[in-house]
């Protein structure tokens, strides 16, 4: 239990005087406005004193659904401490019934606060750091009442790339990407909420040297009892330090090494350096101990070693780095499926349908874009079909006329639609099978134990798989992170021009593959056609 102290907040703090404080380099703001309550909004500071390991940043804004009086309070340990009740509601007069929340949230939303910003960014691409806190944690953790974080770009939705893609109690909490998840039911931290997540990021993409428009906030869903509170820091909306996601595999009793500066990007001055492990600041030879077991090391050349814990499951933790100048962005790691076949699918040859399985070098495979094409190397690999892990079933005739399939969550499916012409430019595209999951017709089967397959070419090839077009194995920058070192050094053989670091030395991809918050974008806008 720790004291509570009152953290420092201006809630009569103007739009633009919070949109200056949470835009960083790289972004020219042109306007702003607020809705909400008054005393729901406002500018903080002394965050990394008052609040530490709350807060995502020593200053930043903060909107609430409540009265942000009521996120810290100022009772000593000795009279019930910093978090005194289990079922903090305060007043709001924020609107109910914002179209953008209720359509996100799929319900009622109420007591909304929000920021609408006009800026024109230098690049194509921005972060921002923040954190989730909420009462509605632990009781209200999976249900119906799931306090919302939206934000829009240019109207359209941001996804986070963990789980689900929503900010909200039921994707981040102690089983659910439990290690991005702090309980604080026994009040261990300054704040009244009785949970939050550790500092995440959203990826926004926009559009570069012309006038963009975003909104971000928080609303109360179903209900307006129990507060949450979004809480973005200072100077994190900003695209000169970009801090790029990481998939790697992690065998339960096994160890790597992860260089996640490899494709992060940083267009101010000095290096890159990693600060913070999951939150946690770290120098290197430090060491975290993630919530699922695992730990993680931060090594003197900047790589992070993984250690398993024994427990065959997925699970993810994110790392903070910072430039010379100070500007940081944080990047998630998720250990995760190789895209890849599952045993038994039919693949279309020149003599026929042939379980995949049954390939091996030098056999032909019927490819959409170059015919007959052999194979060079092939893999194979059984794990428990569990979480992440588990293999996404697509039932016949989903995508076209096919029969039904299973893929490893991240094997692309080509998706052709007009939809995908208007969004992004090229009519068809390549979706990872976990982003086409609807619970009907596309859906992850646990159980049991699931063999997987890959197959791979002189070039990335679209096959036919059940008689629906899939990827080919693709090397990229999760090769190295993702196979054995022998497997590496045998891909690497057949072609010597890899890098298994970064996929350069293949050859790109047979067509433009969507990032998640664009799948999701995709599937989200041929459901409202």
């Amino acid at each position: 239990m720790v004291a509570g102290r009152e953290i420092p907040i201006n809630t009569n703090a103007s739009a633009m005087q919070m949109a200056q404080e949470i835009f960083g380099p790289g972004v020219t703001i042109e306007g702003a406005s607020y809705t909400g309550d008054n005393d729901s909004s406002g500018i903080y500071s002394n965050g990394d004193t008052i609040s530490p390991g709350v807060m995502p940043g020593n200053t930043g804004v903060m909107f609430s659904t409540g009265d942000l009086s009521g996120f810290t309070g100022s009772r000593p340990s000795w009279w019930g401490g910093s978090n005194t009740s289990t079922s903090q509601t305060t007043s709001s007069d924020g609107p109910n019934g914002v179209a953008d929340f209720n359509a996100a949230a799929g319900a009622p939303t109420y007591d909304a606060s929000f920021i609408d910003v006009d800026f024109t960014p230098a690049g194509d691409m921005l972060t921002m750091r923040f954190v989730f806190a909420s009462e509605e944690y632990p009781e209200y953790a999976v249900g119906a009442f799931q306090d919302f974080v939206g934000v829009w770009i240019n109207g359209q939705q941001v996804q986070l790339s963990v789980g689900d893609g929503d900010v909200d109690p039921n994707n981040l909490n102690a089983g659910a990407n439990g290690n991005l998840f702090i309980d604080n039911s026994n009040d261990q931290y300054n704040t009244e909420m009785d949970g939050f997540t550790v500092s995440l990021t959203l990826k926004i993409p926009v559009n570069a040297g012309t006038t963009n428009s975003i909104r971000i906030g928080i609303a109360d869903v179903r209900d307006a009892n129990y507060d949450s509170t979004l809480i973005i820091a200072g100077g994190s909306v900003q695209g000169t330090v970009l801090a790029t996601d990481d998939a790697t595999r992690l065998d339960p009793q096994g160890s790597k090494t992860l260089d996640v500066l490899a494709n992060d990007v940083n267009n101010g001055a000095g290096s890159l350096t990693i600060t913070h492990i999951n939150g946690q600041a770290v120098s290197p030879g430090n060491t975290v101990t993630l919530n699922s077991g695992q730990t993680v090391q931060l090594n003197a050349d900047g790589t992070l070693g993984l250690v398993g814990d024994g427990d065959t499951e997925e699970f993810n933790f994110t790392y903070t780095v910072e430039n010379g100048s100070g500007v940081s962005d944080i990047g998630f790691v998720l250990v995760d499926s190789v895209p890849c076949f599952v045993a038994g699918t039919m693949i279309r040859t020149p003599e026929g349908q042939r379980p995949v399985e049954t390939l091996k070098p030098g056999d032909l495979v019927m490819t959409r874009d170059d015919g007959a094409q052999p194979v060079r190397w092939t893999g194979r690999r059984t794990i428990a079909a569990a979480g992440d892990f588990a293999p996404i079933h697509i039932a016949a005739n989903t995508f076209g006329r096919h029969r039904s399939l299973a893929l490893s969550p991240l094997h692309r499916v080509l998706i052709r639609d007009a939809l995908a012409e208007l969004l992004f430019g090229e009519r068809e595209v390549l979706v990872a099978a976990r982003d086409l999951v609807n619970d009907s017709s596309v859906r992850r089967i646990e159980g049991g134990e699931v063999e997987y397959v890959h197959i791979l070419f002189d070039r990335h090839q679209l096959v036919f798989s059940e008689g629906l077009e899939t990827e080919s194995f693709l090397p990229g920058p999760q090769t190295a992170n993702s196979f054995e070192a022998e497997i590496v050094e045998e891909i690497c053989a057949i072609f010597p021009e890899l890098c298994p670091k970064t996929g350069r030395g293949y050859s790109p991809a047979a067509r433009r593959t969507l990032k998640r918050f664009e799948a999701h974008l995709l599937m989200s806008a041929g459901q409202a056609a």
